[in-house]
């Protein structure tokens, strides 16, 4: 099952990349301009860290709007929206606008308002939209509402693969590339609380490179892009040494085999520098794909050492990018 943390992280990547549809859910009738989007805001509360926080502009007005996810109500929720908006006040000294968006499917009524009472009177009142998924279940179906989409999961009592094949197609229908990696990701994450990792991997593996491209990646996941990744290059491995001992057949046996050999010595070398890369370093995996379709253009095996002795030596990624393009560029 997907862990809190890793939970948390997709919904802040899909509140960073569809930061409008949020808006659109929360100000519907509001002529509302997203001018900006202040991340991983720390208030002067203990170890607090709230959900994405944007500026917005109405009416010739600066506002903060706080977004808060929560996947089931608890009874400290309408306290704690409270003291946030409290807090971000004083800290960015614009008016706050609040909203927390519930997940998970609820009958009874939500409280959305920290109340203080005195002898029965109400003497403060603190109120913002509690907005249910589940109410928007027909627009993010049809579509309206993509950012959502990955969330569809959550509103099936008994999910099965076809709430999957709906996700699926909406989202492959997102024609940001980055935005597209990012949904997929989600939608592969947020599934694990419902499926089997076996299953969803099969189930996506045509996405798979598409994903390469997304902000974050869940660990499992990971593990199986990275085996994927090494499956591809000793694959390679195996086709250069076939390749060699075809080639040998036609052309003489012994020159067949010295060229199987060294292609096959070639793409172990690129194999043993993406290795290191891997077993030192976190890379996004567009880095990562970068670097494996550079390394394939480079056949000279004295170089490719080089670049072996550079991803052991490396501090960091950059630096031994930077060795790459040296070498690149003394074959132009």
């Amino acid at each position: 099952m997907v862990s809190f943390n890793t939970f948390d992280r997709v919904l802040k990547v899909m509140a960073r990349n569809y930061a409008d549809q949020f808006l659109q859910l929360v100000f519907p009738n509001v002529a509302v301009k997203l001018i900006g989007t202040l991340e991983n805001v720390e208030i002067a509360l203990p170890e607090e860290r709230v959900d994405f926080v944007h500026r917005l502009l109405c009416a010739g007005q600066e506002y903060l709007f706080h977004l808060e996810f929560q996947l089931q109500h608890r009874d400290d929720i309408p306290r704690r929206q409270f003291l946030y908006s409290a807090a971000l006040t004083r800290q960015f000294d614009l008016p706050v606008v609040t909203a927390v968006l519930y997940l998970k499917r609820r009958l009874a009524p939500i409280p959305n308002a920290h109340v203080v009472q005195l002898g029965g009177q109400v003497v403060n009142r603190f109120t913002y939209p509690a907005l249910k998924l589940w109410d928007y279940e027909e627009e993010i179906r049809s579509g309206q509402f993509r950012a959502l989409v990955p969330l569809l999961v959550t509103l099936v009592d008994d999910p099965d693969e076809s709430v999957l094949v709906t996700e699926r197609s909406l989202i492959l229908e997102e024609t940001d590339k980055k935005k597209r990696a990012d949904l997929l990701a989600s939608a592969v994450t947020i599934a694990t609380r419902y499926f089997e990792k076996d299953f969803l991997w099969e189930f996506f593996r045509e996405e798979v490179e598409q994903m390469r491209e997304a902000t974050f990646i869940d660990d499992w996941l990971e593990e199986e892009l990275r085996k994927g990744f090494q499956q591809g290059i000793q694959k390679g491995m195996q086709q250069g040494l076939q390749q060699g001992l075809q080639q040998g057949l036609q052309q003489g046996l012994q020159q067949g085999l010295q060229q199987g050999l060294q292609q096959g010595t070639v793409r172990a070398t690129r194999e043993s520098v993406l290795n290191f890369l891997s077993a030192r370093f976190d890379f996004p995996y567009a880095v990562g794909r970068e670097i494996e379709e550079r390394l394939e253009t480079i056949d000279d095996e004295a170089a490719l050492q080089e670049l072996v002795t550079a991803a052991a030596r490396a501090e960091d990624v950059a630096q031994f990018r930077d060795r790459l393009n040296k070498i690149l560029s003394t074959r132009v």
